[in-house]
């Protein structure tokens, strides 16, 4: 089995005015969604990121310089990530495509990543 990372991308505080019972709903169905992949063996695991409080890390004259992040303005921002594990490229996406993220909010999408196994690679050194 392949591993797999799905980076939610969301427009920032889309769901900042969104009522509780709302919020509560939308809590449930990504629980079902997540706890149907865990019994069938396919959920490694996930969080919901923080809507402020990032710090972007980037190279400055050759020297790591931490900055504010992510920022408000920028047109989309990962709210949250789920690591899959999927036999091949189609089941991962089929999985992603059931994400409820990806229905929630207009302008929302999942960015569908595979995770390169780099014990492979370090048997190979």
């Amino acid at each position: 089995m392949a591993q797999y990372i799905l980076l939610l991308h969301q427009v920032p505080r889309y769901d900042s005015a969104m009522p509780r019972e709302q919020m509560m709903e939308t809590v449930k169905r990504y629980m079902a969604w997540s706890d149907g992949l865990r019994q069938k063996g396919k959920m490694v695991g996930g969080e919901k990121l923080t809507a402020s409080g990032g710090r972007h890390i980037h190279a400055k004259d050759g020297k790591p310089m931490a900055s504010d992040g992510p920022y408000a303005e920028a047109k989309d921002v990962i709210g949250g990530y789920f690591v899959i594990e999927a036999k091949d490229d189609a089941e991962a996406e089929a999985i992603a495509r059931d994400c409820p993220h990806a229905t929630r909010s207009p302008g929302n999408w999942i960015e569908l990543r595979p995770i390169e196994d780099l014990s492979k690679v370090r048997a190979a050194s």
